[in-house]
Formats: structure tokens, sequence, C-alpha cells
């Protein structure tokens, strides 16, 4: 549940030139909430399906084995995912390599053990939106190779990712599939013109209208593609609404949580 301003009460509450979520995270908090045990979920804006069996390091994030997937994460080692933290709450199960937003008709449902929220994480419009999932068993799946600490795979104007379940608009139906869209890299400067509260911890993207990630897409990737694989670079935060023109969404910055994912995670393997 990608944190928006998708209420019009919420709405209500942001400056058109420049928004503030400590103002209202609580109200944000309490939709998500709602919006997790209603029938409107979360949606990738201006998606297509990705094809079966690629991909296969997204994970969702579920209450239950079979169950929907509320969050995304990413498989970044055979028995660790890496999502947001603000997701942490209702999280008990992950389905890795699945293409269905529900079941087990694929994928591997895998308990988790263990979660690791970032040292720093206060809230996801403070920062550090990053959340560490052991899981009980290792799974067989490829994991996405992570961006480099320098931050070098995410120059601004670069071609990425976003993938994640759910409608294709606002209100819409759900997507029974894995959804992805297109959207490019932004700079942080250009970014805080319109939201305030972005920080150097992360990583903005898209700001075209009607694409982009939204409620419920948190902890997906943000990924570019160099030299045949995909590389993460973001894992989805909050934002201001979805897909709204000169609003980019926001993300965690992968690349500011490499020393956090290198305490607990075996770095040769996919380093």
């Amino acid at each position: 549940m990608k944190f928006a301003t998708f209420l019009a009460a919420t709405v209500a509450l942001v400056s058109a030139d420049s928004i503030s979520y400590d103002k209202y995270k609580a109200d944000i908090a309490e939709f998500n909430w709602e919006q997790q045990n209603s029938g409107i979920f979360p949606l990738i804006l201006g998606g297509t399906e990705v094809p079966v069996n690629t991909s296969q390091y997204v994970a969702g994030m579920r209450r239950t084995a079979v169950g929907r997937s509320f969050c995304g994460g990413s498989l970044i080692h055979p028995k660790w995912v890496l999502t947001a933290a603000h997701c942490e709450s209702s999280i008990a199960y992950v389905n890795v390599g699945t293409h269905f937003l529900e079941g087990a008709e694929d994928g591997t449902p895998v308990k988790v053990a263990r979660k690791i929220r970032h040292p720093k994480y206060r809230s996801a419009s403070s920062g550090y939106d990053f959340l560490l999932l052991e899981l009980e068993s290792e799974v067989s799946y490829p994991p996405v190779k992570l961006a480099d600490a320098a931050g070098n795979d995410e120059p601004v104007g670069a071609d990425a990712a976003t993938l994640g379940w759910g409608a294709t608009s606002e209100g819409g139906s759900q997507s029974k599939v894995l959804l992805a869209v297109d959207v490019k890299i932004v700079s942080n400067a250009d970014c805080k013109k319109v939201l305030s509260s972005v920080t150097d911890s992360m990583i903005c993207a898209g700001g075209e209208d009607n694409k982009d990630s939204c409620q419920g897409d948190s902890g997906g990737p943000l990924v570019v593609h160099q030299n045949g694989t995909d590389v993460l670079v973001g894992v989805v935060s909050w934002g201001r609404g979805c897909g709204r023109l000169g609003y980019p969404g926001v993300y965690a910055r992968v690349s500011a949580a490499r020393d956090f994912i290198s305490q607990y995670v075996n770095q040769t393997v996919w380093v």
C-alpha cells in the first residue's frame, strides 16, 4: 500500500505546490488499512502484463500462503526478500515467483521466519523504508541484482520499470496477474519541487500521466535493465495520488541501504 493522497479529505490537506506527509500520515495509514480489507486494491497504472515465468524475483506479501498479496517485494538471496517497512505488520508469508495476485497456482509460498526493519526507519515519508524478510527455507528462483552503493545504476533520465498486482485504474477491477509499467528516473532536486518530503534515501521515477505504481504496490521493485539483467534500484514507498502528471512516484533508494542489507545477507550471492 503505497502511501498516497487518494481520499478527497486527505487531498484537501495538501498544498497546490508541495506536500508534507507528516501532517496527515495517520489518515493515510488508516486509509491503507481500510483499503486492504475492502474491494479496492493496489494498482499499476498504464502497465502491461509481465510474461509468465519472467521477473520471478518479484514476491507477493501475504497474510496466508494462498491469500491475496497486499504488498510486493524482491528476492535478493534464495532466503531473503526486500520489501517496504510500512508493509511489515501483516506479513506472514511471501509467494516468490508467482504470476498471480492470489492462490498457489504457481510460485513458491514460504513462511517468514524473521523481519528486520531498517534502524533509521520511522515512516515512509521520513526515509529508509526498508524491511528485510528472512524466509524459513530457500527458494530456487534467481535473485535480482542490487544497485551498487555508489549510485552508478540509477542515473537521472534512465529508463526503469516498476512491477506489481492490481487494477488498471483507481477504483477499477483488480488485475489477477503481474503488471509492469515503464518510468524514467527523476532527479531528487526536481522531485522535491512538488514533493517536499523527499530525502537522499529516496529515489523518484515517473511523473507521466497515468503511468505509476499505486496503493498496495508498496515494497515492490523499481528496476533498471542492464546488460540483460534487472538491477533493483528502488522499493515502492509513497507518492501523491497515482499517475498524476508532474508528480513522480517515490521509492526507497536501494543504494542507500547496501550497508544495512550486507549485515544480514551473504553478498556473494547477489553482487
